[in-house]
């Protein structure tokens, strides 16, 4: 199934090249003008005192942004997981209620990094003080406690913008589902990860053009999208034991979107015209 889900992946995102490229210019514009922002602070005469507190308050802004624009091309994210093209419209249509959403996940992510930023190196000083003593080893069940929780949210937070576009719910309760979908697709939640890296790395290959935060949008709205399959078999097959709910038939279940994508080898992404 990840064979196809990569497959598919990258076909959308090729596909929808131009739209992707343009798209990206917009979050381009926001992380340029975070890295002004914490440069020009970073630099700035000024009690060291509030130094950080300024940084803090800078990185929940710039998370927010970030966040806004990447919801505003949610809605395309999804019709091109469906296999429809998107609409600029629809993009630049979604800014303001982008910025809406954006807000919420935004200042969530951002609040969660400013504790983590704060709290652990405090813990590891009550741990480890200064004058070599050692501190409770219940200071290091809290650094502990803090790690798992930020790793679970790293993961989990890949499925809040499909979860909250598609099925329209509350925050926190899409809040609820991101952390139950880790929690029963473990594996896949670290593949999607896995990609989401690689999508990194080739985004600063390519100078933030491609494939870009609209790119990791379009994976990770693939990923849901095969994941709902897998729920509405569930949910048409209730009786199965708990064996019989590991083996999805994902063969049967994906035909149909690979009969709609189609074979698409190698050279007809390079030379398209020649297909």
């Amino acid at each position: 199934m990840f064979g196809f889900f990569f497959k598919k992946n990258l076909c959308d995102v090729w596909d929808n090249i131009f739209y992707v490229v343009i798209t990206n210019f917009f979050s381009l514009i926001v992380l340029f003008g975070a890295a002004m922002a914490f440069k020009y602070e970073l630099f700035l005469e000024m009690n060291e005192a509030w130094r950080k507190p300024l940084f803090l308050g800078t990185f929940i802004v710039v998370s927010i942004l970030v966040c806004s624009v990447a919801f505003a091309g949610g809605e395309n994210a999804a019709n091109v997981a469906k296999y429809n093209a998107p609409k600029y419209s629809v993009f630049f249509g979604g800014l303001l209620h982008g910025l809406v959403e954006g807000f919420k996940i935004g200042l969530f992510i951002g609040l969660v990094g400013t504790v983590a930023f704060v709290s652990i190196p405090f813990y590891l000083s009550m741990w480890k003080p200064a004058d070599g003593s050692t501190g409770s080893f219940v200071w290091l069940g809290f650094i502990i406690i803090i790690f798992w929780f930020l790793f679970a949210t790293f993961f989990a937070l890949q499925w809040y913008m499909p979860v909250r576009v598609v099925m329209k719910n509350g925050f926190f309760k899409c809040l609820k589902k991101c952390y139950l979908l880790l929690l029963d697709n473990m594996g896949f939640s670290f593949c999607l990860a896995f990609l989401n890296l690689l999508n990194a790395i080739l985004t600063v290959v390519t100078f933030g053009l491609f494939p870009g935060m609209t790119g990791v949008m379009i994976t990770n709205m693939n990923a849901f999208r095969f994941r709902m399959y897998k729920y509405d078999w569930l949910e048409v097959n209730p009786d199965l034991t708990m064996e019989e709910r590991k083996n999805v038939p994902w063969n049967d279940l994906l035909a149909k979107d690979r009969k709609t994508l189609g074979p698409r080898p190698l050279k007809s992404f390079i030379f398209p015209w020649k297909e």
